[in-house]
């Protein structure tokens, strides 16, 4: 019921605010689904490396890198 409302851009951005806040100048690295790479990189994500399954589900490793770098 809660897809397309937004509501997952709120939590990341609650996320990456937090990150930031407890572990400042620290690199955040995810696994994530590749069709969601655009999303990720909205909030600073970077590929990094070549496409990867994982439970047979194509996955893309990213990175954010510190904000003070």
């Amino acid at each position: 019921k809660l897809r397309g409302t937004g509501l997952g851009r709120v939590m990341m951005a609650e996320a990456v605010r937090r990150c930031d806040q407890f572990f400042p100048g620290q690199p955040n690295r995810i696994s994530a689904q590749a069709h969601l790479a655009k999303f990720y990189g909205e909030f600073g994500f970077e590929p990094v490396g070549a496409p990867y399954l994982e439970d047979n589900i194509p996955h893309q490793e990213m990175l954010r890198r510190p904000l003070h770098q």
